[in-house]
């Protein structure tokens, strides 16, 4: 476990050269099965991992690792890449990035294996076709988010959501969004000299300028010193999603169709 494997070498390699994957070997986890190697990626899991996956891995703000399907490709040495690598626009770093060691990773991979079972009763719910329907009608989801091109810009893109949110944070960040941020779309109120309030969503910002997406999808730069007060707001523009506007078998729809994207 001390020294690197020759696999962990070949993929480490390749990496920092740029290599192209495919033209890399095809490696299995060489600690697989190794009663020693998956205590020490469940303690690495629980350190690293479990804040967003949850401590049984079924998923909070980051999507259930039980399930055994896995978006980036589920072959160990596809995870290997996706750990040590991250997703780009997602909120999972890479462990390149960390101190975790790749041999380390093949551990957490190792661990992971062992979690793997069939799906929930809960993730069959809802009917993909009719969430699809709520989303871009009652629900109004598309006039402010975007789905593969279509609908509006002021929230984050859901085209790929439902599979980086577990259906638990699915559930809380629509019955109660403001609950949490995303980078990008922080909501802010600028207060002009002349008392003019625009409301909007926070995009870049540094000690003398801010920028913002305004409620009509406008981008609008102000100086700080143009501005009598910019306000951090806590409540997100995105209201609430109660029984009163989506009810559960709603609710559970407009899950399933962002989870079938």
């Amino acid at each position: 476990m001390r020294k690197l494997t020759w696999w962990t070498m070949a993929i480490v390699i390749g990496l920092a050269a740029g290599v192209p994957f495919a033209q890399q070997p095809e490696p299995t986890n060489p600690v697989q099965g190794n009663a020693q190697a998956i205590d020490q990626g469940q303690q690495l899991f629980r350190l690293s991992c479990a804040s967003c996956h949850g401590l049984n891995a079924k998923g909070l703000r980051g999507p259930d690792l039980t399930t055994g399907q896995f978006v980036r490709g589920g072959s160990d040495s596809q995870l290997f890449r996706t750990v040590m690598q991250g997703i780009p626009g997602t909120d999972m770093p890479g462990a390149q990035f960390s101190d975790a060691t790749p041999d380390q990773v093949w551990a957490l991979i190792a661990y992971l294996r062992t979690l793997s079972g069939p799906a929930s009763e809960e993730e069959a719910r809802g009917n993909a076709q009719n969430g699809e329907t709520l989303f871009w009608g009652k629900a109004t989801c598309g006039q402010c988010h975007m789905v593969r091109g279509r609908g509006g810009r002021l929230g984050p893109d859901l085209s790929r959501i439902g599979v980086t949110r577990s259906r638990t944070a699915l559930i809380k960040e629509i019955r109660t969004p403001s609950g949490s941020f995303t980078d990008g779309f922080w909501p802010v109120t600028v207060v002009s000299r002349d008392g003019r309030r625009i409301r909007g969503v926070r995009k870049n910002e540094d000690p003398f300028s801010l920028q913002i997406m305004d409620t009509n999808e406008r981008i609008q730069s102000f100086d700080h010193s143009d501005l009598r007060e910019v306000v951090r707001e806590k409540s997100s523009l995105m209201p609430d999603y109660g029984a009163d506007r989506l009810t559960d078998a709603e609710l559970d729809d407009v899950i399933r169709y962002l989870r079938s994207l």
